[in-house]
């Protein structure tokens, strides 16, 4: 390999893997309103959770979140990260077709989660604001972490982020 052969591929390779992810996350199909039918099924009281958070704040966190694409989010991180951190992190999770965070950490901002709340009513809440989610005509704001989503791209947010909470919740 010359030197030159060499530059072009050190310039080309970082643009090809972007695209490739790119298109790899464009061909994945994200059932945001069937998932919103397993989620009315659950049965609230039958429900337990394996993480730090009870079924009824795993569910008040993801109606926030859901809200918050809609209403806007209380505290946002810089630009910067949204631009270059964020966007990589959006692309890479919806290429994998699985987003992973740490399944305890509150939006930013965001009010505290009620222990408290009974599973039928967060779940009722949960569900709700995925109903109005779906229906939503007007401007999405944009995501805390990821910036700038459209609603294609925010179905997938909501639907991988869901996918990562609901896996820590199971039948008792």
């Amino acid at each position: 390999m010359n030197r030159r052969q060499f530059i072009i591929g050190a310039l080309c390779t970082p643009v090809v893997l972007v695209l490739g992810v790119k298109s790899i996350a464009t061909l994945r199909h994200y059932p945001l309103g069937q998932m919103l039918r397993e989620i009315k099924a659950l049965p609230a009281d039958r429900l337990s959770s394996s993480g730090n958070w009870n079924v009824s704040e795993i569910f008040q966190h993801c109606a926030q979140s859901i809200r918050y694409s809609m209403t806007g989010y209380p505290q946002a991180k810089p630009a910067l990260f949204q631009l270059t951190a964020g966007k990589a992190a959006f692309n890479t999770f919806v290429a994998k077709g699985s987003m992973d965070h740490p399944l305890d950490e509150a939006i930013p901002g965001a009010p505290g989660l009620v222990k408290e709340v009974p599973n039928s009513v967060a779940q009722a809440e949960l569900v709700y604001a995925l109903e109005q989610f779906i229906a939503w005509q007007g401007r999405l704001e944009p995501h805390f972490a990821f910036g700038e989503l459209n609603k294609i791209d925010y179905f997938k947010a909501h639907y991988l982020h869901l996918q990562n909470h609901l896996s820590q919740i199971s039948l008792s």
